[in-house]
């Protein structure tokens, strides 16, 4: 249902939960409410009603305590003790029963389960806070506290609500005054909690409200608790420190002071003590290195939680002081901080808790500052002393045997004298990092080795020698069990191809991993493939021959199968070249026969080559003449996997196009130009029907052209085509016998404004308006025109006109209030345009719709009539390079072997179709929208909503794809008995809104044959 209200300080403000429009309309102007003033008051509704159930007890609580005392002063500042008529609160508290502090408890119980914080007035949240905070003085300190600790919470959550500065500071000194009186640490703890919760609700704001001398305040009040006896109170305090502390004081007073309760007897204190030195440190307080030593001592303790921040700190504080020299355990010889640091985390790596593990496998990714020597030795089991193998006692007795040194005599068959070992004298060198990330690796739980996985490959990109140590045990990744890792491990290699070159034994462990089932590892295998180099035509040729057999049992590979292929052409153009005749089967005598262009084996191969001809032109001297009609023909069918390359007598139309591109200049420079003739169309009084239609079609095929123009010159497009749309209808409009047009026009209409609201992303704020006005536009010729047809009703485009007014208007309200809070000398936000203004038609129309009491179809058609008859056409936005459009590429089932391959499958029962489709600009919160529409040729139409799980972002050689994802399922197929197969179109499209889809792509059909059922058998 959506109804449209006027509220004040608004035109139009449109109140909709996405059902269909009702049978009623009410818009209620200022005039209107004016005149309802006049006949009865209008009371203002009240968000935070329920807090009225506290009102009985207040009173009575006040006529208690006025008799038993007259009055106490609260202070200066804002804590003023004032309820919420005004009046000053009783000084003394007063004794309650036992049932009436429970009938009290249970009304604040449902009160907390009840109140919403939405949409509170300023002086209402005031009087409510005033309230919870008179009523917590008047609560007897001795009794139940489970009293002011719901009032404290509820007090809490007007905070978090605050939206200016002084109603925020207002509840801060309540905090602040009521917890210094306070004696009960179970409230006291509570009330450092609900400090925090507002700490919490500060920080995620984009603008901070609360002032620096506020903070100081409720972290001096957290310092005090800190020498409380309750370790909850304690551990409370601890977090509000870490959020309220400021960056200056954090070294200075509370830095120090939460060190020292690291050890603290509670566990739960240290834990919080390393908490929050961790959170000063994030929010930009100095830590200083002196607290490494303390952080290496927590890392021993017994509970893991402890252990665990104090990693993190570790961590920390080995990032921010890398040089800062520390001594060694053994006080021989000195380290870099980054490197003791290292060896830590490295030991925490065979720590007891799973969690440790993980959470010590991330952080050696980011430690990338460390010294070469210790990163290295983390790949290595053997131990180290003294940068020297540590050898085993038999190894020691063996080689003093073969050095034939002198015999002590002194016993029975002693042939050498033993090495003496000091214990103390053997300095190891990171025995925490010896063999730590093969630990990693070699886990028994899939979460530690994909870390492991993960932080070998950002060390490994920050330092090329260790992406060739750690090449064979990135390998030895692919033969893991689970899924993930192997997926894991493969995009780590890609990610780091361009250190490496692939040996012929790594090369057998790859290449076996191509025939897993799993087309995830498959298609990363070709990405990884295709980014990494082989050292020899043997390698070359494995490589070939392994996707052309792997093509041959999975047909679906074959888009990511050509664009390995065409990546191996491009980086191997000196090894292709001698393997080319090989491969092409060109004999030095005979003339072979020519092998047809479709076959998917030969399609590699042609791809492999023509790539590597890009970079190596001898290469063409090699190739028979067949094979330069064909590259033609793949120039024209493929041309972004076929290079354009200098071959006489195969000139293809790409060519052609590519030639005239170059001569004409730029695409961005030849739109400016359509877009200036537009300009000086829109001038002309009569025939500019003719002249846009020329406009929009050239429009449309530089964005067929040129790719990167695609999404500028395809929203040009379609907000001219929608501009054409309604010129035609405005004719109609216009002349009382013309003849109305069709449904189908207007759908039309209607659907190209939705198109460029809801598939174009990267429009600024000038884009955005244009696309309002021109929806509103639509709306208002639309309800002109079912209103002169009189065959149908005029309630639903009625509602629809009040629904985009409504819209726009709180579309440029915003925008004008976001304009004010900005400075006056600073500039406009990057792709905003300071001077998009609505245009006349769109202010004229606004006043109009305000200015009506009653609307109902009939007079806002009289009223908007003369301004949809006379409106001037809309200017286009200017050229925006960042538009993009989201579109999709069925690429299963495939367009030219579906037809072929019939669907059989008996009456009634259902087939599986594996559905794959590439989405190109798809934002996440169209992921909800995307829907596959199946046709029958009956011309019934089912819908299927996809799994979230089932849209993968499309992985490239730089990491995930922001945007561009893959979308890969199943689709179930069935239907009653058809004498023949016939085609069913499969669609992807985006559901907008009810009875609205959009589609992203051309549909895929597929030839279905339900049988019918064989009886007797």
């Amino acid at each position: 249902m959506a109804v449209a209200i006027k509220k004040s300080h608004s035109i139009v403000e449109t109140i909709g939960d996405g059902a269909l429009p009702p049978k009623k309309l009410r818009l209620q102007t200022l005039a209107a409410a004016a005149a309802a003033a006049t006949t009865k008051p209008a009371v203002p509704e009240s968000k935070l009603q329920v807090l009225t159930r506290l009102d009985p007890f207040l009173t009575s609580a006040m006529a208690v305590a006025a008799v038993a005392s007259s009055g106490m002063p609260l202070g200066s500042g804002s804590s003023s003790n004032v309820t919420a008529n005004g009046g000053i609160a009783a000084a003394g508290t007063i004794t309650t029963s036992p049932s009436q502090t429970k009938e009290l408890l249970d009304v604040l119980v449902k009160i907390t389960d009840e109140i919403s914080y939405e949409n509170v007035a300023i002086e209402e949240l005031k009087e409510a806070s005033a309230k919870i905070f008179q009523l917590y003085q008047l609560q007897d300190r001795e009794s139940d506290t489970s009293v002011r600790v719901k009032l404290l919470e509820l007090l809490s959550g007007l905070g978090c609500e605050c939206t200016t500065e002084l109603s925020l500071s207002h509840i801060i000194d309540y905090f602040i005054y009521l917890l210094r009186k306070e004696t009960s640490q179970k409230v006291l703890a509570q009330g450092m909690m609900c400090l925090y919760r507002i700490g919490q609700r500060e920080r995620e704001r984009q603008r901070p409200l609360l002032p620096l001398s506020y903070n100081t305040q409720v972290a001096h009040l957290a310092k005090e608790q800190l020498r409380s006896g309750s370790t909850h109170t304690q551990k409370n305090a601890m977090l509000v420190i870490g959020r309220f502390a400021t960056c200056m004081e954090g070294e200075r007073h509370y830095v120090r002071k939460l060190a020292f309760y690291i050890d603290s007897q509670d566990s739960g204190v240290r834990t919080q003590a390393l908490h929050a030195l961790l959170t000063l440190g994030e929010r930009g307080s100095h830590l200083p290195a002196v607290l490494y030593k303390r952080a290496v001592e927590a890392m021993k303790d017994d509970y893991e939680c402890v252990r665990k921040e104090a990693l993190r700190l570790v961590y920390t504080l080995g990032i921010r002081h890398p040089d800062y020299i520390v001594a060694s355990e053994r006080q021989h010889e000195d380290m870099r901080m980054i490197d003791a640091a290292f060896s830590k985390v490295c030991e925490a790596l065979c720590d007891l808790s799973l969690q440790i593990r993980v959470q010590a496998a991330e952080l050696l990714g980011g430690m990338t500052h460390v010294s070469s020597e210790f990163l290295h030795q983390t790949l290595d089991k053997k131990l180290m002393s003294n940068l020297r193998r540590k050898r085993t006692a038999h190894e020691r007795g063996a080689w003093l045997v073969s050095s034939g040194e002198w015999s002590s005599g002194k016993r029975w068959a002693d042939d050498a004298p033993q090495e003496h070992l000091d214990a103390r004298n053997v300095s190891i060198i990171a025995s925490g990092a010896c063999g730590a990330l093969i630990h990693g690796l070699e886990d028994e739980f899939l979460e530690v080795r994909t870390a492991a996985v993960a932080s070998m490959c950002k060390l490994a990109l920050s330092r090329p020698d260790f992406a060739v140590t750690s090449l064979d045990f990135l390998v030895d990744m692919f033969n893991d069990e689970i899924e993930d890792v192997r997926l894991k491990a493969i995009y780590s290699l890609t990610a780091i191809a361009r250190h490496i070159v692939l040996r012929e034994d790594q090369l057998e462990i790859m290449l076996g991993s191509l025939e897993d089932y799993s087309v995830d590892v498959r298609e990363g295998l070709h990405l990884m493939l295709g980014a990494c180099r082989v050292s020899t035509q043997t390698c070359l040729l494995m490589v070939v021959q392994k996707l052309l057999d792997v093509l041959a049992k999975y047909p679906q590979d074959r888009h990511s199968t050509y664009a390995c292929m065409r990546k191996i052409g491009q980086k191997h153009p000196h090894l292709v070249m001698a393997v080319a005749v090989h491969l092409l089967y060109v004999h030095p005598f005979f003339e072979t026969p020519e092998r047809d262009v479709e076959d998917p084996a030969y399609l590699c191969v042609l791809i492999l080559v023509f790539n590597a001809a890009e970079h190596l032109v001898p290469i063409i001297s090699l190739l028979p003449p067949a094979t330069h009609r064909h590259y033609a023909y793949l120039r024209d069918s493929m041309p972004q996997l076929v290079p354009q390359l200098p071959i006489e007598g195969a000139s293809s139309t790409t060519k052609r196009i590519d030639d005239a591109l170059k001569g004409a200049g730029s695409s961005a420079d030849y739109l400016k130009m359509i877009l200036k003739h537009i300009e000086e169309i829109f001038t002309l009084p009569d025939g500019r029907v003719e002249l846009l239609q020329t406009a929009q079609s050239n429009l449309q095929r530089l964005g067929a052209i040129d790719a990167d123009m695609y999404g500028p010159s395809n929203f040009l497009e379609t907000f001219l085509s929608a501009q054409i749309q309604i010129e035609q209808m405005q004719r109609c409009a216009t002349t009382q016998r013309s003849r109305v047009p069709l449904k189908e026009s207007l759908a039309a209409l209607v659907r190209n404004c939705l198109k460029l609201q809801h598939t174009f992303s990267g429009l600024n704020y000038g884009d955005i308006l244009q696309v309002k006005q021109l929806r509103l536009r639509a709306c208002a010729l639309h309800l002109v025109l079912v209103v002169r047809d009189r065959s149908q009703s005029a309630l639903g485009p009625c509602q629809m006109l009040l629904q985009t007014a409504g819209d726009i208007s709180s579309f440029i309200k915003s925008n004008e209030s976001d304009g004010e809070e900005q400075k006056p000398g600073s500039s406009s936000q990057p792709g905003q345009p300071p001077n998009a203004q609505p245009d006349s038609f769109t202010r004229t129309l606004l006043s109009k719709l305000d200015a009506i009491t009653d609307p109902k179809p009939g007079r806002v058609f009289r009223e908007i009539l003369p301004l949809v008859q006379n409106a001037p056409p809309l200017a286009l936005p200017p050229a925006n390079d960042k538009i993009r459009r989201c579109v999709a590429n069925i690429l299963e089932p495939c367009p030219l072997q579906s037809q072929d391959n019939v669907i059989k499958v008996t009456a009634g029962l259902i087939a599986a179709v594996p559905f794959v489709a590439e989405i190109d600009n798809l934002l996440k919160s169209q992921k909800a929208d995307m829907r596959i529409k199946i046709k029958y040729p009956d011309q019934h139409m089912h819908t299927v909503v996809p799994k979230m799980s089932d849209f993968k972002p499309i992985m490239t050689e730089q990491g995930e794809h922001e945007t561009n994802v893959r979308l890969r399922t199943t689709i179930l197929l069935s239907h009653s008995v058809w004498t023949e197969a016939s085609l069913v179109e499969i669609q992807l499209c985006l559901a907008v809104r009810p009875g609205s889809e959009l589609e992203l792509c051309k549909p895929a059909k597929v030839l279905f044959a339900p049988k019918p059922v064989r009886r007797g058998i």
